[in-house]
């Protein structure tokens, strides 16, 4: 089954011809567009300064405990020190608390302020926006046939995404 591609059909079937368009760069400028529309979204909000990837630290240190810079490090695939430097910057601008930990004397506790809750309630906020938008535009059936093509590229387990980098890189 051949996918057209909305917007340019010049050289659909000769990857080397300009306005050629598959599936991946499809998903990769879908993916880059929703982004665009998230940071504009945070910018309004008054998130203006997210980088990569504020978000998922931000995420990661949600829970009742928080999470340590070790931790961080691991989900992230960088080093302790990398994740110290992620965490600093997340400090230096509020986003969270960085104390000794109660369990061990090595540890650094990561914990959400208020503007750190208040950056994931608004990047939620943003995120179902876009979704409401994306559903106004496409409809019921629309929405269904994307997400039935987004279940059937999945892979089931998938490696994680930076163990995929890695292991494409060679490293």
């Amino acid at each position: 089954m051949a996918i057209e591609a909305p917007h340019s059909n010049a050289g659909a079937d000769d990857p080397t011809q300009p306005g050629s368009v598959g599936l991946g760069p499809a998903l990769r400028r879908a993916w880059l567009g929703y982004q665009l529309r998230l940071d504009a979204a945070m910018t309004e909000a008054g998130f203006g300064e997210r980088r990569f990837p504020d978000g998922r630290v931000l995420r990661l240190c949600s829970g009742q405990n928080g999470s340590t810079i070790s931790a961080i490090g691991r989900e992230l695939g960088i080093t302790r020190q990398g994740a110290g430097k992620v965490v600093a910057h997340l400090s230096d601008r509020g986003y969270v608390t960085v104390s000794d930990s109660a369990t061990s004397g090595r540890e650094k506790s990561v914990t959400l302020t208020p503007r750190g809750i208040e950056y994931l309630r608004a990047q939620h906020a943003a995120a179902r926006q876009i979704e409401l938008e994306q559903q106004a535009t496409l409809g019921e059936a629309g929405v269904s046939a994307l997400f039935a093509l987004l279940d059937a590229l999945d892979p089931g387990d998938p490696p994680r995404l930076r163990t995929y980098l890695r292991r494409s890189a060679g490293n």
